[in-house]
């Protein structure tokens, strides 16, 4: 009995927990008004773009950056696309999103996956996935080339970082860059999985406390059921 209460006790108050990060525009579907796209592309098939802020929930950042958003053709890439009909485009330069109210969490691992494409009529380009505490990088995936990547495709690029005990104050971000002709991105998803060993809530607390008495209840039900059966025979 003992054990068993040891072992619901610490199923409440330790274990893991994870969950998927908001992430404002996340497939860069979202246009702003002021700045539609409406651009007509140089090539021989239909697409629009447009290029600079605003881009919703995203910042352009850099020295002489060049980014945007993008509806290709299949002319530039297979389609459909990872997401809808839009991606992000990077030339040169960033785009960053500060995920208002989120602090990096201890002994957590946080996962980043980004759908990055390459179209048909571009060689390769370098890019990188970065997570920001505040403004600074604190995990990267340092400088990829897109030319691994099946031209007109996608492939999702993944990065992992893991945090110790102690963490900057700093709010969580996203920073993805690029450097060289039309790196495309889609689909941005983050994930946090946390290790826990906390307390319970009170009515977490309450809840386990009113099944170990259940328990206890039965427990001692079934012992006295087995004396009364072995003191009658």
């Amino acid at each position: 009995m003992s054990a068993f209460c040891a072992l619901a006790f610490c199923l409440v108050a330790s274990g893991a927990w994870g969950d998927s990060i908001s992430i404002q525009n996340a497939s860069f579907e979202q246009i702003a008004p002021t700045l539609p796209l409406q651009s007509p592309c140089n090539g021989p098939e239909f697409c629009a773009y447009n290029a600079g802020n605003p881009m919703p929930g995203w910042t352009i950042g850099g020295t002489n950056a060049s980014a945007g958003q993008f509806e290709p053709s299949s002319f530039y890439l297979n389609l459909p696309l990872p997401d809808g009909s839009v991606v992000a485009y990077i030339n040169s330069g960033s785009i960053s999103q500060t995920l208002t109210g989120i602090s990096l969490l201890p002994d957590s691992v946080y996962t980043l996956s980004v759908d990055v494409g390459r179209r048909f009529d571009v060689a390769a380009a370098n890019y990188s996935l970065n997570l920001l505490d505040g403004a600074n990088v604190f995990c990267t995936s340092g400088s990829n080339s897109n030319g691994t990547i099946t031209a007109g495709t996608f492939a999702d690029i993944t990065l992992t970082c893991a945090t110790g005990a102690t963490v900057p104050a700093g709010l969580l971000g996203i920073e993805l860059t690029g450097n060289g002709r039309q790196i495309n991105f889609d689909n941005v998803q983050l994930n946090v999985t946390t290790s826990t060993v906390a307390t319970p809530e009170p009515g977490a607390l309450a809840l386990t406390l009113l099944g170990l008495f259940v328990g206890g209840l039965l427990f001692l039900r079934s012992r006295r059921m087995q004396y009364l059966q072995s003191a009658s025979s």
